[in-house]
Parts: C-alpha cells; sequence; structure tokens
C-alpha cells in the first residue's frame, strides 16, 4: 500500500499535508453505527458529491455525524484506506486442508498412459479463463465444446486478459492462481460492494480501481464450486444495487457468456437464469455475433 515516504512525490506530499490539515467528520457506519474519523479532504478531493455536502458546510455535518448505516464497516475501512493512501487492502485466500492434487491440463498425458479421463474433464470444468487462453494458444481448439472458438478467445482478450505481474503486491490475483482455495466471497464482494459505494459518490478513481481487480480475478479464478456460489452472490448484490449496463454487471455478464458451457455443465446457468430473469436476455443481447457464427 502506497504511503508517505522518501520516494513519494512532491504533490503527493502537499497532497497528505492537505488532507491532515483539514478538520474531521465523524460517521457512523452499518447498524451497529461504529464511529469513524475522518478528515475532510480526503474525502472531498477524491468526490463531487462528498465535497458539496461536507466542504459545502451542511449544518448536520458540522454538528452532527454523518449516518451511513447500509455500509459495511470493514467496506467504508477500505473506503479510507484509498482516500488517504490510494489503494485499499485485499485479504489472502485460504488453502484448503486436502490431500488431492489439483486437475491437470490434457497436455501432461498427451501421447502417455497415464490419461484419467475423469481429472481431464474435472479440469475442463472448472479452469479459468487464463488457462482456457493458453490451452487455445497452444493448438487445443476444441477443449470444453468440440470446435474451434476464435470468436471466444477474441472475446476473453478484449474483456478480461491482463498482464498482471506476480508480485506480492498483487498477493490477491497469485492467490487465485492456485486450486482448493477458499475465500473467495470474502475476496470478491468486497471489490464488488467497495465499487457500488465509491459509485455511488463518485469515487472515480476507485471505481476504476475495483473494476480492474474484479476482471482480473476474474480471469484468474479457477470455477471450482465455492466460486460458483460466490458468482451467484455477485451477480444477485450487483442485480440489487446496479442497474442495466452498468460497469461491473456488465463485466458478471461477460464472465457467464465466457464460462456458458462449464456453468451449464455444473447446473448453474440454469439457477442463474431462475433466479435473475433479465440475465437471459442481457446474455442473448451481449454475445457477439462472431461467438454466434463460432458455435453453428
Amino acid at each position: 500500500m502506497a504511503s508517505t515516504a522518501e520516494g513519494d512525490s512532491p504533490e503527493r506530499i502537499r497532497t497528505i499535508e492537505e488532507i491532515f490539515k483539514s478538520r474531521q467528520i465523524s460517521f457512523l457506519v452499518g447498524p451497529d453505527k461504529v464511529k469513524f474519523a475522518v478528515h475532510e479532504h480526503a474525502f472531498t478531493r477524491l468526490s463531487e458529491p462528498l465535497r458539496i455536502m461536507l466542504a459545502g458546510g451542511m449544518r448536520e455535518t458540522l454538528e452532527a455525524s454523518v449516518v451511513w448505516d447500509d455500509i459495511e464497516p470493514s467496506i467504508f475501512t477500505r473506503l479510507m484506506e484509498f482516500a488517504y493512501y490510494e489503494d485499499y487492502s485485499v485479504p489472502h485466500l485460504l488453502e484448503k486442508d486436502s490431500s488431492n492434487p489439483p486437475p491437470g491440463p490434457r497436455a501432461r498425458w498427451r501421447g502417455g498412459n497415464d490419461f484419467d479421463e475423469s481429472e481431464h474433464n474435472e479440469y475442463l470444468n472448472s479452469r479459468n479463463i487464463n488457462s482456457w487462453m493458453m490451452d487455445y494458444e497452444g493448438g487445443d481448439k476444441g477443449g470444453d465444446d468440440g470446435g474451434d472458438r476464435p470468436g471466444k478467445w477474441s472475446y476473453c482478450r478484449e474483456h478480461f486478459a491482463t498482464l498482471m505481474p506476480l508480485s506480492p503486491e498483487h498477493h490477491w490475483f497469485n492467490d487465485l492462481r492456485g486450486w482448493n482455495r477458499t475465500g473467495y466471497s470474502t475476496a470478491f464482494m468486497l471489490h464488488v460492494k467497495l465499487y457500488v459505494l465509491a459509485d455511488r459518490y463518485n469515487f472515480d478513481t476507485l471505481t476504476e480501481l475495483c473494476l480492474q481487480r474484479v476482471r482480473a480475478s476474474l480471469f484468474a479464478v479457477n470455477l471450482e464450486e465455492e466460486f460458483r456460489e460466490t458468482l451467484t452472490e455477485m451477480l444477485k448484490f450487483a442485480y440489487s444495487n446496479t442497474g442495466q449496463f452498468d460497469p461491473l454487471r456488465m463485466m458478471l455478464i461477460r464472465y457467464c457468456i465466457v464460462q456458458m458451457n462449464q456453468l451449464k455443465r455444473h447446473g448453474v446457468l440454469s439457477r442463474l437464469v431462475e433466479e435473475f430473469p433479465n440475465l437471459a436476455l442481457e446474455l442473448l443481447l451481449e454475445i457477439p455475433q462472431q461467438i454466434w457464427k463460432d458455435a453453428l
């Protein structure tokens, strides 16, 4: 996480000084009204709606606390982190206690005698977008659906491919590349809920960072059972808190398009369409023409 240090630019140092010179505003957050003290400039420099509300001298902000009882304290804490440090922390995924090795791609056994069809099918039904693209580029043109899929590859590249570096700073991305992980809901819902809060108050740089992290996470995460439940949870929250064509909602819809065959095999797609009636139409409208042609 960024902080004030010798390497900070003069502009960054001035920003920090302005933050800590500004008055403190009390926020009462969550149903239990947890109290947070925030320097006014930390928020107003990033959010025009909050600048109007706080810097405009509204009586309730001068004499009382701002009440956000519909926001979880853990999400508000990340908003504060970003306001002060221009970053927010993400919890680590935990590794499940399991002696079972992760499923591997078909290329491991091609031409050998140890091909395990059930293990191979498990890999195909749960591999991440990154693995699918690598398999496709390596010559596996059929893979999960029995036909060449240049349209799907282009769609993945346009909407999900990322060059996220393997760095301790991006542990949340590195964690997702492993198998037998747990804690998907905590990590993904943090990004999603923080995005909705940031979007509500026009924290534009934060909404973009949240979207970047959701996109990179969807690119790397394996479609294991626990994540399939997390996907449902994200869609439920998105459909309750965003409108049609919202960037986050569209990203989740595009993920469902890319992983549609796997979601169908696991019985997830039919459940999603039943739970979110508008999803079927939005999927239909978003699927690009090239993917339709590839499927015919």
